[in-house]
């Protein structure tokens, strides 16, 4: 014990960029257990998806969704994410996927949703760039079909 002391006291800079590593990372897992909503990796989003039917929201820019999204996904920018959003607000019932293409703003929309309502949410974690690199689908089509063109489909 004495020599941990002895190390501390000879090396302050180092023992205070430890302790100050242990605290923002006790303070993120603390953060991240206050969530209202749940972050998936490639393997439980697709379980999610095959088991939930949710509502795929891909939230990143026009260009990132035209170049390929997860297969039924609807594109919902952050600009059109409010809650005066009818259409969306009438899905407030089923379970959500959330997720843009590096994870960088979907966070932030996930805690919109849940503040919409939504309770069942759920964000795809590393992205549409990690559900690529696990070498998942992607789709290149407009978007989601409507339920009236799954209905003449049948």
């Amino acid at each position: 014990m004495e020599s941990l002391i002895e190390f501390g006291q000879d090396n302050l800079l180092l023992t205070g960029l430890f302790f100050a590593v242990l605290v923002a990372w006790i303070v993120w897992e603390v953060a991240r257990l206050g969530r209202k909503w749940q972050e998936l990796d490639t393997l439980a989003a697709v379980r999610f998806i095959n088991q939930e039917d949710p509502l795929i929201i891909d939230v990143s820019n026009s260009t990132d969704f035209a170049k390929g999204h997860i297969a039924g996904a609807i594109h919902l920018p952050p600009s059109r994410l409010e809650a005066s959003n009818q259409k969306l607000l009438k899905e407030i019932s089923r379970p959500v996927l959330v997720y843009c293409r590096s994870a960088q703003v979907s966070p932030q929309m996930a805690n919109r949703l849940v503040k919409l309502g939504f309770e069942n949410v759920k964000m795809l974690a590393g992205g549409l760039a990690q559900w690529e690199s696990d070498k998942q689908p992607i789709s290149r089509e407009k978007g989601a079909p409507s339920k009236k063109e799954k209905k003449k489909s049948k």
